[in-house]
């Protein structure tokens, strides 16, 4: 792949793109049922491990973005380049299958939430193969244009969604977050382990920051993002603990909407409805940019046609929706999902970017060059 510097101003992306980016492939569907795990890991104590999380992610992404700024090649390149052909052949095929995989869970997740609150007794194959065909034309409009579908999906967040937690506010229960500090540090780490879920998708920055000319201006975009993201994930946990007690909390499957569901506006009968409608933008911008990285990640690999990719995936996607038709399949592709996930994030991303770091001083001291800053 040729340098960002080098490449096609028409395959190029503009650093302020980055946290649409970004953002959309941290909050999906997750949103609406993050809180339940989180107080079955840690309470409502949770929020702790929520923040500890943020931190973390954003010392993993800096060492993502340092990675490729020392390492001035397509991460299937550096795979192989660090680990070796062999090695690094088998790691560049995980990522592929690791980004459909993200992508499928999300749509899965969605398609679920569609079933039980809008449309119960349908058949969901027809609803998969047009998602999938719009899925298709997004990817196959390149970068830009799923850049594009994450602009309006992140606008209609903030636009529609955001604003009705606000509308809680005067049903909220402080007290409920009292005392501030009753849980073991292993069942804040449970919540930490079970907030990461929410953050996955960030790999896709591997996929596309090389194809961002101004790499330092697109850092502090993406780090703006995860901010953001943080911010407000910690509104809708802090919201969620004080309109619910623990014991409601956990017997509601989809807190966020059963939140909105209470909510009345004129005009308005049910606000569920009008959110998961909404939703459906940012979903599918998750999902078309989580597939654009695994075409990006075969094509790199493989020397292959991201039509023939996309193509691929797409009926692979058509393929799991009707094999994985049970509830708890799903719940198992999921849990092996966010298990991969941590690792991918905790130790493929740290050992790589300490392996590229001896590797970048070696060659200073070897060729007597400056490190670059």
């Amino acid at each position: 792949m040729e340098p960002a510097s080098k490449s096609k101003e028409s395959y190029t992306l503009s650093p302020y793109l980055v946290f649409f980016l970004m953002y959309v492939s941290m909050v999906g569907v997750g949103v609406l049922d993050f809180q339940r795990d989180l107080s079955e890991a840690a309470g409502y104590n949770a929020w702790i491990s929520m923040l500890l999380s943020g931190i973390s992610i954003h010392v993993v992404l800096w060492m993502m973005c340092k990675i490729l700024h020392d390492q001035p090649a397509d991460l299937m390149s550096i795979n192989c380049s660090c680990f070796g052909k062999m090695l690094g052949s088998v790691i560049n095929f995980g990522i592929i299958v690791y980004f459909f995989l993200g992508a499928f869970v999300t749509f899965r997740g969605y398609m679920a939430i569609v079933k039980v609150w809008l449309f119960p007794d349908m058949n969901m194959l027809p609803v998969t193969i047009l998602i999938a065909v719009l899925i298709c034309y997004t990817v196959s409009g390149g970068l830009r244009s799923v850049a594009g579908l994450c602009f309006w999906g992140v606008v209609c967040s903030f636009l529609f969604v955001i604003p009705l937690n606000f509308l809680a506010i005067p049903y909220l229960h402080p007290q409920n977050l009292l005392p501030l500090y009753e849980r073991t540090p292993a069942e804040i780490y449970n919540g930490f382990k079970c907030m990461i879920f929410q953050y996955l998708g960030i790999e896709t920055l591997m996929l596309y920051y090389p194809l961002v000319p101004s790499q330092a201006k697109a850092q502090k975009w993406a780090q703006g993002a995860l901010l953001t993201a943080t911010i407000f994930y910690l509104m809708i946990v802090l919201v969620t603990f004080m309109f619910y007690t623990q014991g409601q909390l956990s017997e509601i499957a989809w807190p966020t909407l059963h939140l909105i569901m209470i909510l009345e506006l004129p005009l308005f009968q049910r606000l569920e409805y009008f959110v998961i409608s909404v939703l459906f933008i940012k979903i599918a911008a998750n999902v078309a940019l989580t597939i654009w990285a695994a075409c990006r990640g075969a094509k790199q690999a493989w020397n292959m046609k991201m039509s023939v990719s996309l193509l691929a995936f797409m009926i692979g996607f058509i393929a799991l929706q009707i094999v994985i038709n049970e509830g708890g399949r799903s719940k198992q592709l999921i849990e092996w999902y966010s298990n991969v996930g941590y690792y991918f994030i905790y130790v493929y991303i740290p050992v790589l970017f300490v392996w590229v770091q001896i590797r970048s001083k070696l060659r200073t001291r070897l060729t007597g060059a400056e490190p670059s800053q």
